[in-house]
């Protein structure tokens, strides 16, 4: 076992549905390695993640997840923003 990570598209998706979609939340909590199959998780992926991942388990409210999801989404919006591309100059003396 490698202790894999969900990619941060994927991470987007987990929290979006977490915090909207109580069918999914059910899911989840009795089956957590399913519903991440159902994101399109790689199986990969999935079956490297920790054990205590993949357990069953109680969520937390889902406003929490949209405070997540929010400040999963704006940090990778500052990281962006924060890149200074490289400049190029010519000398053409």
């Amino acid at each position: 076992m490698t202790d894999s990570k969900l990619s941060h598209e994927h991470s987007l998706a987990l929290l979006h549905k977490l915090a909207t979609d109580d069918a999914f939340r059910s899911r989840y909590e009795q089956k957590p390695a399913a519903a991440l199959a159902e994101l399109g998780v790689p199986h990969e992926t999935i079956v490297n993640l920790k054990a205590s991942c993949l357990a069953p388990t109680t969520l937390a409210m889902k406003d929490l997840f949209v405070r997540a999801h929010a400040e999963l989404a704006n940090n990778a919006i500052d990281s962006c923003v924060g890149m200074i591309p490289p400049m190029l100059k010519i000398d053409m003396s």
